[in-house]
């Protein structure tokens, strides 16, 4: 009885502080910045969110779209502001990565946020033209081959996802596809269909219709694992030379530097709850979401590992966006 009454008194003292932050956070109206425009994924997720949000802490929660530069004026934006859990950005991987294209970089990913939470990952996917006679990743590395330079790829530019995926598989795969930039990733993509690019690495949900109705042809997807999404088509992992491949974007949320610890680990827990949730599964699935939540810690562990492995790739290809 009396180690009973000792386990129900250390629980209780467990729970003090999480009720008490309960009552102290928030008290006010929550921002969450998408540094995207409205009605892009980021403003999708940020907007699910800020409803559960509202309903869970009985405060409003508000989206705030900060566009510009990829997402570095958002970035900025959170990293001055007050580091009280009253600003939030919805981050992910071009967040992330952002620093380590500039030679000098407009924030420090490590010393100027701390991570919050994971959404999850959304893989992308590599199409081709329909025309371009290859059937899976090792005949389109065959053909690369055998007459390299001749394959071309459409990407948002330097240092967009679209752009450092297809290069990390261009170093690993050891060919020679050329980029094609565009300024309108819609166009990247609607240039594939019609022939004039060989092939585009847009995310999953964004070419899923087309390759439904035959208007590009999908090799693989990005992800270390196929994507339940669309469970047919393989991975990249999966082809011989190409196993450690593993390029998903990841979606969550990150604070200001010195973002009370407590208050992190709240907003951790509201957003852990709110994906769970069957609505919001429902539609942050529709955008190719494999759910993947993380803790703070687990996320800051991802991210070092991001910064590491994409700022090797941007480093061997020599350029900078300054």
């Amino acid at each position: 009885m009396g180690h009973f009454i000792l386990s129900v008194f250390f629980l209780i003292g467990a729970l003090i502080p999480s009720v008490a932050l309960a009552q102290v956070f928030p008290t006010k109206q929550v921002r969450i910045i998408a540094p995207f425009a409205v009605g892009s994924g980021a403003d999708i997720f940020a907007r699910t969110l800020a409803i559960k949000f509202s309903e869970s802490w009985g405060q409003p929660v508000i989206v705030e779209n900060i566009t510009g530069a990829g997402g570095i004026i958002a970035a900025q934006t959170v990293a001055r502001a007050v580091p009280d859990g009253y600003t939030l950005l919805l981050g992910g991987t071009s967040w992330a990565v952002a620093p380590s294209l500039y030679a000098k970089p407009p924030y420090d990913t490590l010393q100027d946020f701390v991570t919050v939470g994971r959404i999850g990952f959304i893989p992308s996917v590599l199409v081709v033209t329909p025309s371009v006679p290859v059937k899976d990743m090792r005949e389109l590395i065959q053909l690369a081959k055998a007459q390299p330079g001749t394959l071309n790829y459409s990407s948002s530019g330097k240092g967009s996802p679209s752009f450092l995926f297809v290069e990390y598989l261009k170093g690993m795969a050891q060919v020679d596809i050329v980029e094609v930039p565009y300024k309108v990733t819609s166009q990247a993509l609607t240039d594939v269909i019609g022939g004039q690019v060989t092939m585009n690495l847009p995310i999953l949900s964004a070419a899923l219709p087309q390759i439904r109705a035959g208007r590009l042809k999908a090799l693989a997807v990005t992800s270390a694992k196929r994507s339940s999404a669309a469970p047919d088509i393989p991975a990249m992992a999966e082809t011989p030379g190409l196993s450690n491949y593993d390029a998903a974007q990841w979606q969550g949320l990150v604070a200001p530097a010195g973002t009370p610890a407590e208050v992190v680990l709240f907003i951790n827990a509201a957003l852990n709850r709110a994906v769970q949730l069957p609505d919001v599964k429902e539609r942050f699935g529709a955008l190719g979401v494999e759910f993947s939540p993380a803790s703070p810690q687990e996320l800051n562990r991802d991210v070092k590992a991001d910064l590491v492995k994409w700022g090797k790739l941007i480093k061997s290809l020599g350029f900078s966006l300054d």
